[in-house]
């Protein structure tokens, strides 16, 4: 979240002033009860949120962030800025700057095994889908059962998903 001060636009503007509905991306906001704004600006899958506080957002303003150097400026906070500045200019949010997450690849395979699970298929089936046939035909009976082990945790993972469990990532 980048931290921002909307200040209304002048007689003489000295800069471009800043508009949501020119950005190349959707614009949502939310008003606090503190009168702060929170803009939510979404470009495909990725996101840049601003805390807006100042003049109405949802008019041409200019917008200005506060620079002490180097204890207010995090690396996450030049990052935001960056993107920012790539939206005023018309750009997408640079892929580089967002980092893939780093459970992706273990939820993808846990939401594919429940989907299966779910469908009706055996843990057999499930693995042979998610980790290939020529894996299973030769592990498949191996006494230390990881593999069956490996779907057993992958369909609970994903039911507790399901039965709530979600809502921790909204932390």
């Amino acid at each position: 979240m980048l931290p921002v001060i909307a200040e209304q636009l002048s007689a003489s503007p000295a800069t471009l002033p800043f508009d949501l509905s020119a950005l190349p991306c959707r614009a949502t906001v939310m008003l606090a009860p503190d009168k702060g704004q929170h803009v939510l600006l979404r470009n495909a899958e990725r996101t840049l949120q601003l805390a807006v506080s100042g003049a109405d957002i949802l008019h041409p303003i200019h917008l200005r962030t506060e620079a002490i150097w180097p204890a207010m400026f995090s690396k996450h906070r030049l990052r935001a800025l960056e993107c920012l500045n790539a939206l005023s200019l018309g750009q997408r949010l640079p892929a580089r700057l967002f980092r893939p997450e780093k459970r992706g690849a273990r939820l993808t395979f846990v939401l594919r095994a429940l989907d299966g699970a779910l469908a009706g298929a055996s843990h057999r089936e499930l693995a042979e889908a998610l980790i290939g046939q020529r894996r299973v035909h030769a592990d498949w009976a191996d006494p230390r059962d990881h593999l069956r082990d490996r779907i057993r945790r992958a369909v609970f993972r994903g039911r507790a998903l399901m039965n709530g469990g979600y809502r921790g990532f909204l932390l």
